[in-house]
């Protein structure tokens, strides 16, 4: 009896502070002082306590500024009964996944960069695995919650994706936004795609910064195949490294490229997906016919 009358006694204190708050004309681009900020009705928290603790899944209506923005959740996740505890975050916006990344018991913070479009945002972040509270409490929860929001992709230090370099693009074939000890990447299956609008025609060096991942091994031929499947550039990659593809390009129509390798496709016990390689960082420029490697 005494669980069920706690947790339904922090539900009934949010539902009291909504009622008896002013009506505010938009949502916060932020949630960090709490209960006060779950007293505007446009937030129309779900999952979300009046003390801070949010359930395995939990939403909220915010206001996403303009200009280049990130959405980040900051927490805890806490200590109860197996220290060995963990949980996977992921992070949505308008029901689209933006990121994602394991983690354990402690302080975590997730960041995902969102598509400079300003309004409304229904933001959710969903775990994994949860826990239940002691001490007769009895909730089930995700985590300790110390910010959820909006944040100006400057001020987090963190470059707003991989992509550096204009007339580039990423196309299909990229897993989400991933921030770990702060470092960005994108886990790839297979095949993912870069679009490059040139300016002229010419060869051009493609820069990445990739690992080879537990789907491979320690190494893997990663390949660059234009629109038809042919192979126009290889490079072995072996653990982590900077590699340059050399790509042919063409003016007067988009040049599509994927990122391939043969094989690969092992699984981890630790995560659905199947983690070929991943790249953190994406850049390209043009090169000058003195600088192409001469064949050996």
């Amino acid at each position: 009896m005494a669980r069920a009358t706690i947790a339904v006694a922090g539900a009934i204190f949010v539902v009291m502070v909504s009622c008896g708050a002013h009506p505010s004309v938009t949502a916060p681009s932020q949630l960090e002082h709490f209960p006060s900020d779950l007293s505007n009705s446009q937030v129309d928290a779900s999952g979300i306590y009046a003390d801070g603790w949010i359930a395995g899944t939990a939403s909220a209506n915010l206001q996403q500024p303009g200009g280049d923005q990130m959405v980040s959740i900051r927490g805890t996740i806490p200590k109860i009964s197996d220290p060995e505890f963990k949980t996977d975050v992921t992070l949505l916006v308008d029901g689209r996944e933006v990121g994602r990344r394991p983690v354990g018991l402690g302080d975590f913070q997730l960041l995902a960069p969102v598509k400079n479009q300003p309004g409304k945002r229904r933001v959710t972040v969903a775990f994994s695995a949860s826990q239940q509270l002691p001490a007769g409490d009895g909730r089930t929860v995700g985590a300790q919650l110390k910010f959820l929001g909006f944040e100006r992709a400057k001020s987090t230090g963190i470059p707003a994706d991989i992509v550096q370099g204009p007339n580039l693009q990423l196309g299909s074939g990229w897993g989400p936004i991933e921030i770990f000890r702060g470092e960005r990447f994108r886990w790839v299956e297979n095949d993912a795609q870069i679009l490059i609008a040139p300016q002229k025609t010419g060869d051009l060096e493609v820069s990445l910064e990739v690992e080879a991942g537990p789907g491979v091994g320690r190494q893997c031929l990663l390949k660059a195949l234009d629109a038809s499947g042919r192979q126009v550039a290889a490079v072995l990659v072996e653990g982590r490294k900077t590699v340059s593809l050399f790509v042919p390009l063409e003016t007067g129509k988009p040049n599509e490229f994927r990122l391939h390798v043969d094989g690969g496709g092992r699984r981890t016990p630790s995560d659905p997906r199947i983690l070929n390689f991943r790249v953190f960082k994406v850049a390209a420029e043009a090169w000058a016919p003195s600088m192409k490697p001469v064949a050996p």
